[in-house]
């Protein structure tokens, strides 16, 4: 059966971080297979249609509507209204992040059809992110986000264990267990690390370590450098580039620390990047690293096994396959952890990281594409509607 498929999120432009890349990519991919879908967000008509190009969807795939009120919050009465006017054209809507209110508009649609609503919390469950601004939280699933969740007629968890986190915050939905993706263009993708290290003054023989994401204490940066700050007359070349977007001023934290261990010769900030530079910057780098507290399923990591680099993360992160496949590393979230598995990789000739990279590519390559994404999607969305049996990924109480 062919299926229409609303994705509602936020924002899916590059302010978006994780979220906005699933929803475009799996809109694509959903498309590509010969069904209907459409995002629905809250950026700029300009970003939409750039989005739209970038990502080779269909023309007008990405309709916004404009924020009331603060942006952090998401308010939007035209997107309610229109959900209201346009109820019956969708099948199903596939939610991506909550706590903002663009989870009225999916409550609307429920209340309005009966049909099928798929929430996808992106880490926003996991037991450190429920800490940050917990009277903000409290208040939302008074709101409107309690009847969200507990509506919904499946939740879409990125990992094993963030289906985990929705049974200990108490939700009894069905629970399908769908990764994030990588696209073909990216594993095909080429880049090019001289062009990265001239753009930002590396010298050839500076070997990197990247981390790519918002600085943000969620991130865990600090835990990071203080890992470095013992390793110091290990490191020799090694240099850590931090390329994002500041987040709650979190940055000028980063920069007193870094200056407080004297590593200022080791670190360098950088501009967020995007498309090609993205694709440059992992060409230059050696190691990628994503020291965090709390994840999803971060399609940094996929980025980076995809272009063949291999990674070190925590174990906030679902990849336990880091180490099945001997691509990575996957440690406790701590400086001590985070340190012992640096000093590994450092002591790495090229070479073997090299090979490591290559390990890491083949298993995104078999597993974690967004064609293999998207088809999940569409047989769980033909068992809601339905149509067909229940998938193999899906999680019943």
């Amino acid at each position: 059966m062919s299926v229409n498929v609303l994705h509602v999120a936020t924002i899916v432009g590059k302010s978006s971080f994780g979220i906005g890349p699933v929803a475009l990519n799996l809109a694509r991919g959903q498309q590509a297979l010969g069904h209907r879908a459409e995002i629905w967000s809250c950026d700029s008509a300009t970003e939409a249609r750039e989005l739209e190009e970038e990502n080779h969807l269909l023309p007008n795939t990405i309709r916004t509507f404009p924020i009331v009120g603060p942006q952090r919050l998401a308010y939007s009465p035209a997107m309610e209204r229109a959900i209201a006017q346009r109820a019956d054209e969708f099948d199903v809507i596939h939610q991506h992040g909550i706590w903002t209110a663009t989870s009225r508009v999916t409550n609307r649609w429920r209340a309005q059809t009966g049909k099928p609503t798929v929430i996808a919390p992106h880490g926003s469950l996991d037991a450190w992110a429920l800490r940050r601004s917990i009277w903000k939280k409290r208040l939302a699933l008074f709101l409107y986000e309690r009847e969200n969740l507990n509506k919904a007629v499946c939740l879409h968890a990125l990992s094993v264990r963030e289906a985990e986190g929705f049974r200990q915050f108490g939700l009894e939905n069905p629970i399908a267990v769908i990764p994030n993706g990588i696209s073909e263009d990216w594993l095909l993708s080429q880049g090019d690390g001289a062009a990265f290290r001239r753009r930002f003054g590396l010298p050839e023989d500076t070997r990197i370590i990247l981390f790519l994401g918002r600085i943000t204490p969620k991130k865990g940066l600090p835990m990071l450098l203080r890992a470095m700050f013992e390793l110091s007359h290990r490191l020799d070349n090694w240099h850590l580039v931090i390329a994002g977007k500041d987040e709650f001023n979190h940055q000028k934290e980063i920069e007193s620390l870094i200056k407080q261990l004297a590593l200022q010769s080791r670190v360098k900030f950088v501009e967020p990047l995007f498309g090609q530079d993205k694709r440059d910057a992992f060409a230059a780098a050696e190691l990628f690293v994503l020291p965090s507290h709390s994840e999803g399923a971060p399609v940094t990591i996929l980025e980076a096994l995809g272009a063949g680099v291999p990674v070190l993360t925590t174990k906030a992160s679902p990849w336990e396959e880091l180490v099945t496949h001997r691509c990575g590393w996957w440690v406790e979230p701590t400086a001590p952890a985070i340190g012992d598995a640096l000093l590994d990789a450092v002591t790495h000739s090229p070479e073997e990281l090299q090979v490591m990279g290559k390990r890491g590519k083949a298993l995104v390559t078999e597993k974690y594409t967004w064609t293999r994404v998207a088809h999940q999607t569409i047989e769980l969305y033909t068992w809601l509607l339905g149509q067909g049996k229940l998938p193999d990924f899906v999680q019943r109480v």
